[in-house]
C-alpha cells in the first residue's frame, strides 16, 4: 500500500488582501509571485495560482475586477487560463503603463526640506526604481534637485565628487553627519562651552597666606576673635604678620578660599 505525501504549505510571507490601490499593486503582485515560488510544490499549476490570487482580491475595486474575471472565465474552454495571462490582465488594470512617468513627475517635485536625509534617500530610491532610471549621472542630478541647499553647497566643496550614485549617497551621508556634529558644537559654544577649553590653573599669589595648617575649628576661632591666622595675635593681618616666614608654605596652588576667608573676617571686624 503506497502512501501519498501531502505537501506542507509555508504560510510565512503570505500575501495581504489587495483592495485595488494602484500604488500597492506592483508590490502586491511581487509578494504573490514570491509566495508561489516558496510553495512551488503546492502551487504547481496555473489554475491553483490564479484561483489563489483571486481569493486575496475581495476588497475595494479589486473585488469588482475579480468577480468580472470569474464570469469571463466561465466561458473559457481552459477555464482560468494561464498565470501569464492573469498577470498581464492584472497589470493592464492596476499597473498603468505610465507608472514610470508618474514616478518621474514625483521625483521632480520631491524635496528634502525639514526631514532627515535618510528619509529623503529612501523615497528617492523607491521612485527611481519605478521610473526605471539607472544611469548614475542622471540619478545624481535628479537627487541634487531636491537636496537641501546647504548639503548641495557642501558637496560642491568636495575635492573629488563620486560619479557612482551609491558612492555619491555615501559621501553625502557622511557630509550630513559631519554638519550635524558641527551644528551641535556651535550650539554648545554659544552656551559657553568650547571643545578646546581647559580650566586654567590659578596663579599663585606670593603675598597670599596659606592657612591650610589650620583646621576648620581654628579658622573659625581666629575669625571670631579677630586673630592673625599665622601667629594668632591681634593687631595685624596674616599677610603682614612678622612671623609669616616662619610658617612653612605648601608648594601646591593656592585656592581662592584663602582670600575669601580673610575677607569674611575683615567684614566681621567692621
Amino acid at each position: 500500500m503506497s502512501h501519498v505525501t501531502k505537501e506542507v504549505e509555508l504560510r510565512a510571507g503570505a500575501p495581504v488582501a489587495f483592495d485595488g490601490n494602484i500604488r500597492k499593486a506592483s508590490r502586491w503582485l511581487h509578494s504573490v509571485k514570491a509566495y508561489f515560488t516558496v510553495n512551488a510544490a503546492v502551487y504547481s499549476t496555473d489554475e491553483k495560482k490564479v484561483v489563489t490570487a483571486l481569493t486575496y482580491m475581495m476588497e475595494g475595486t479589486a473585488s469588482s475586477w475579480s468577480n468580472t474575471f470569474y464570469q469571463v472565465c466561465e466561458g473559457r474552454s481552459s477555464k482560468y487560463g494561464t498565470w501569464v495571462d492573469f498577470e498581464k490582465e492584472f497589470q493592464e488594470m492596476f499597473i498603468p503603463a505610465d507608472a514610470s512617468i508618474v514616478a518621474l513627475n514625483k521625483i521632480q517635485k520631491l524635496k528634502q526640506l525639514g526631514r532627515s536625509l535618510t528619509s529623503y534617500v529612501a523615497e528617492f530610491r523607491a521612485l527611481v526604481a519605478v521610473a526605471n532610471v539607472k544611469e548614475s549621472h542622471v540619478l545624481i542630478h535628479m537627487f541634487n534637485l531636491g537636496l537641501n541647499d546647504d548639503l548641495v553647497n557642501a558637496v560642491h566643496l568636495m575635492g573629488e565628487i563620486p560619479t557612482d550614485f551609491d558612492k555619491y549617497i555615501t559621501a553625502v551621508t557622511k557630509i550630513d553627519s559631519n554638519m550635524k556634529r558641527g551644528k551641535t558644537t556651535i550650539a554648545l559654544t554659544c552656551a559657553g562651552w568650547h571643545p578646546s577649553y581647559r580650566p586654567q590653573p590659578k596663579k599663585k599669589d606670593d603675598d597670599a597666606m596659606d592657612i591650610d595648617h589650620l583646621d576648620e575649628e581654628e579658622c573659625t576661632d581666629c575669625m571670631a576673635k579677630g586673630l592673625c591666622f599665622v601667629c594668632k595675635k591681634r593687631g595685624h593681618r596674616a599677610n603682614s604678620c612678622p612671623e609669616k616666614k616662619k610658617v612653612p608654605v605648601r608648594q601646591e596652588k593656592i585656592e581662592e578660599e584663602d582670600d575669601e576667608t580673610e575677607n569674611r573676617r575683615l567684614a566681621e571686624d567692621f
